[in-house]
Formats: structure tokens, sequence, C-alpha cells
């Protein structure tokens, strides 16, 4: 993953955390930084599946890029 897509990643979720109640377990992984993956587990649970799933897909690149 470059420089550039990293950024657009963090510029998504700081978006996204906007438009979330702050009581939400998938706003306060994203307080606590948590990795993608895991902000991605609690957006699935708390129901934001579309976001959940471009966090997974976003996540899943980035461990191509480890990989290679």
């Amino acid at each position: 993953m470059d420089m550039h897509a990293f950024i657009q990643a963090e510029a998504l979720i700081h978006q996204f955390r906007k438009t979330i109640p702050g009581s939400s377990h998938t706003a306060r992984s994203i307080d606590r930084n948590d990795p993608w993956n895991k902000v991605a587990a609690f957006a699935k649970g708390d129901g934001y599946t579309d976001m959940a799933n471009k966090l997974e897909h976003i996540w899943v690149e980035k461990a191509e890029d480890f990989k290679q």
C-alpha cells in the first residue's frame, strides 16, 4: 500500500467517524486508533456493513503488500 492509499484510507475513517454516535463500538475503536481490521469487525457488529467491507478490503491489500 502506497502512502497515498494509506492517507485516503485514514481520511475515509476520519470522515466516517464524524457520522456515527460516539457511544458506538466502532467510534470507540476508531478513537483508540485500533487497526483497521479491528475497526472493521466493530463496524460489522454495529451494522455499518459497507464501511466494514471497505476496511476489510483495505486491510487485505495492506497485508498483501507485506507479503511482497
